[in-house]
């Protein structure tokens, strides 16, 4: 049989569940997390050029492969919620660079393991 203090943990888990207790941040995290990104191209020529260009204005930025002609420019990737990428966006978009809101299809790039 269960413990007296089992049963009231076990008892105490229930009724969370039971009222909608919010999950953890952990499990809230989206499966495809938010980023800034300058866009698509077809070339690392091109995906490169868009680089520098953040680059030289003092922008991080990551190119990501994801296949034959599918070339990414991320400025900042990995985020839980849009608000971060959209604020992003606006200083890119502030410094004349392209700039849109995404959410990661790839997996995120270890160089985004720590936000800019």
């Amino acid at each position: 049989m269960f413990s007296p203090r089992k049963l009231f943990a076990l008892a105490a888990a229930t009724a969370a569940l039971a009222l909608g207790a919010p999950a953890s941040p952990a499990m809230a995290a989206p499966a495809h997390p938010y980023e800034a990104i300058a866009g698509h191209y077809t070339t690392m020529q091109q995906a490169n050029a868009v680089a520098d260009k953040a680059r030289s204005k003092g922008f991080k930025v990551v190119v990501q492969v994801n296949g034959p002609k599918k070339i990414e420019v991320e400025y900042g990737n990995g985020y839980s919620t849009p608000g971060p990428a959209l604020a992003l966006c606006d200083k890119v978009k502030a410094k004349g660079l392209p700039c849109k809101l995404g959410q990661e299809q790839h997996g995120v790039s270890a160089a985004w393991k720590k936000h800019p």
